[in-house]
């Protein structure tokens, strides 16, 4: 990989989902590359992919904004460009998450296309754990990808914020065999820079307006951060990120590996900030959540041998079902790559021998009956 030099990130205000607002922070945010035209040029195929976690409302925080994209949708277009929306949601279908997130207004407003990725092409790479990695067939359609993320805490990597994000280009239930595949954090982190890379977005937004913490990356609790972020490297992005609220790299199981692989971004030092400073931006008291990444994070960073270090990771937490709260809804069974989860009537039974603690269980329970404890 390339030696390490400065990236550029840039940081501005934005309180409000107001669309002059969001349009007056993206200006800033793409000012330093010398604006959106210069940066993607005209007469492309875009594509715009956000944050579609799940089939969620704006008010929870699940996905990126309304907002930001339809603002994104129309600078893009002013450029000259032909305008796509799409990901890979984890658990419901495309179509529902576009209609009760608010991007199939966006898509109507705005004259975009939605691109539904369904099959996987393999695209060789020099990874860091596959030699070709399956994305959606659709990414052959357009000309570049601009990734608009939403800055959340998550249970298995820490944080789940730019990098991440590239994971809804890998489609259906392939991401869920991959969890099964690589069950530790390290291991699965390693992955998702090989589909960071495989995509290679050409720039990266953060929408921290709202973010989430607590137990994200589903049902935690909105946070008003004010804040919107980008940078054409995602990593040099979500180190500044996690930054601003509260957590350090070995925290982030994706900025742990990336700054293992020596990646350009990886050092703060090596980032220069433009518009707001990191220390006029920092957010206190930030609610992390179980982060089980981080949880023993500082422990792996000070044992140099991998045997140790699989010990400590060993220590990360399982799922239990809270069954005062629990629908039946068989959502976590349904998402379990393992097939860990089994019923006892209609409540879910967890098999902690089988579990892999990947937490998709508690990732796509739309109920939050799932929690994550320590034995």
């Amino acid at each position: 990989m390339p030696a390490l030099n400065k990236e550029t990130v840039t940081i501005a205000r934005c309180n409000r989902y107001d669309p002059w607002e969001v349009r007056a922070a993206l200006e800033q945010v793409f000012s330093p590359y010398g604006g959106i035209t210069t940066l993607i040029g005209s007469d492309k195929r875009v594509l715009l992919k956000p944050n579609l976690l799940a089939a969620a409302s704006p008010f929870e925080t699940v996905t990126t904004h309304p907002a930001i994209v339809k603002v994104m949708v129309e600078m893009v277009q002013e450029a000259g460009n032909r305008v796509y929306i799409g990901d890979s949601p984890g658990y419901d279908a495309q179509e529902k998450a576009h209609r009760i997130s608010g991007l199939e207004e966006v898509i109507k407003a705005t004259g975009a296309e939605a691109l539904y990725f369904s099959d996987p092409v393999y695209k060789k790479i020099e990874g860091f754990r596959l030699w070709e990695i399956p994305l959606a067939s659709e990414l052959n359609q357009v000309d570049l990808v601009i990734n608009l993320a939403k800055l959340k805490t998550h249970s298995l990597t820490g944080m789940t914020a730019a990098v991440k994000n590239i994971y809804g280009c890998v489609p259906g239930t392939i991401k869920a065999r991959f969890h099964f595949e690589y069950p530790l954090p390290k291991d699965f982190s390693r992955l998702l820079l090989d589909a960071y890379f495989a995509v290679s977005p050409v720039f990266s937004l953060i929408d921290a307006v709202v973010a989430m913490e607590g137990a994200g990356p589903r049902k935690g609790r909105p946070r008003q951060v004010g804040l919107l972020m980008g940078a054409p490297c995602a990593i040099a992005l979500d180190l500044v990120a996690a930054a601003v609220i509260g957590f350090s790299p070995e925290q982030v199981s994706t900025l742990a590996a990336a700054k293992e692989l020596k990646l350009k971004g990886s050092n703060l030092n090596s980032i220069a900030i433009r518009g707001v400073s990191l220390e006029d931006c920092r957010v206190k008291d930030f609610d992390r959540g179980p982060a089980s990444s981080g949880r023993f994070s500082r422990m792996l960073a000070l044992f140099p041998f991998a045997r140790i270090k699989d010990l400590i990771a060993a220590r990360r937490p399982y799922p239990r079902i809270k069954t005062e709260i629990c629908s039946g809804c068989r959502a976590c069974n349904e998402a379990c790559p393992a097939q860990a989860i089994g019923f006892k009537g209609s409540i879910p039974d967890i098999d902690e021998k089988n579990c892999i603690r990947c937490y998709c269980c508690q990732e796509f329970c739309s109920q939050g009956a799932i929690e994550l404890v320590r034995r």
